[in-house]
Order: C-alpha cells, then sequence, then structure tokens
C-alpha cells in the first residue's frame, strides 16, 4: 500500500512538473503562479544533496537546504561549498530558465536566482 501511494505522489509530482515546464504561458515566460507550482525536487551538487523548492514570493528563486537523511554525515562534512551548491542550483534550474546568482543562508543553504524570461501573470 505504501509504494503504491509513493508511487501515485510521484506519478502527481511528474506531472506538475511537466505541466509547469512551460511556464504556464504561451510565450514561454513564467509566472509567479506557475513558478510557485514547482514540485520539490532532490537534487545533488558535489557531495551533497539538496532539496529544492519555489521560494515563494520571492520571484523565480529556489530555495536549496542540504538534506539530511541518514545517507551522509553533513555534521563532519562541514557546510557545502560553493561549487556544490551552485552546481544543484544550475541542475535545478527549469526548463527555460538561467542561473542568475546564487546568496548563502544561514542554514548551510543558499537562494537561487533565476533569468525565466519576462514574468506574465
Amino acid at each position: 500500500m505504501k509504494r503504491f501511494i509513493g508511487a501515485a505522489a510521484i506519478l502527481i509530482a511528474a506531472a506538475i512538473v511537466s505541466s509547469c515546464a512551460s511556464g504556464g504561458g504561451s510565450s514561454g515566460s513564467w509566472s509567479a503562479s506557475g513558478w510557485n507550482g514547482l514540485a520539490p525536487q532532490n537534487v545533488y551538487g558535489g557531495n551533497y544533496q539538496f532539496y529544492a523548492a519555489p521560494a515563494e514570493g520571492q520571484g523565480f528563486k529556489l530555495k536549496f537546504t542540504v538534506k539530511t537523511d541518514g545517507n551522509f554525515n553533513v555534521a563532519s562534512a562541514g557546510p557545502p561549498a560553493e561549487a556544490d551548491i551552485e552546481a544543484a542550483a544550475e541542475a535545478a534550474a527549469p526548463e527555460g530558465c538561467t542561473l542568475v546568482s546564487v546568496e548563502r543562508t544561514a542554514d548551510g543553504g543558499a537562494v537561487a536566482d533565476y533569468d525565466c524570461g519576462e514574468a506574465s501573470e
């Protein structure tokens, strides 16, 4: 039963991502509602795994948090290097978007800003 629910959740997330990949508009530009509808994802950057989710209400930004699921020891590894976070931010860029900047946060993660064309509502 748990596998079925997990598989269903994955299919739903994939459907949301594919519907948002076009940016929600026929012009190919992203809207705030389309961006905020992006499904969170796990992204690897160097020796770290990040949880990437839209930074709601902040434009075209993703919040990256170091994922601590027991597969590695974050405390002994220290905070991720800038290159690790940038690699994750590049990998998480939605279709049609390019990474503009990455700003570190106090929790060891970062907020990445993307250029996704002109915003439309």
